[in-house]
């Protein structure tokens, strides 16, 4: 396994491990309880997807109260997640090769490694 590959594999293992660290306190029903950083994550996109009011005290101690609108795009990330659906095809900067043409050359290149027959149509 290359060293990118491995570095990767590392945090996206510290990532998860860190996850279901159970440090954070969140209000529910009334009462705070101890959840997961995921949980917690989770239950912040749902309250940007819906939008909600709150209030801040600005430097002068005044309070003034934020309309949050509900955010379109954290609704399609739960609906995405929730549904199932793949990753949207996204460009990688280069206006060359999207994610998908990506994923599709590499099992392209691993069928063709392990002996199998690719046909490019």
């Amino acid at each position: 396994m290359s060293t990118k590959k491995q570095a990767n594999r590392m945090i996206t293992d510290f990532l998860k491990k860190i996850a279901n660290e159970e440090t954070e306190t969140v209000l529910v029903e009334g009462e705070d309880r101890m959840v997961t950083k995921a949980e917690a994550l989770a239950r912040l996109m749902w309250k940007m997807a819906l939008g909600f009011e709150e209030s801040k005290i600005t430097v002068n101690g005044e309070v003034k109260d934020f309309i949050h609108n509900p955010d379109k795009g954290m609704m399609g990330a739960i609906i995405d997640r929730v549904e199932g659906r793949a990753i949207p095809t996204v460009t990688t900067g280069k206006g060359g090769r999207t994610v998908t043409d990506k994923v599709s050359e590499q099992g392209k290149s691993r069928i063709s490694e392990a002996g199998g027959i690719v046909n490019d149509n």
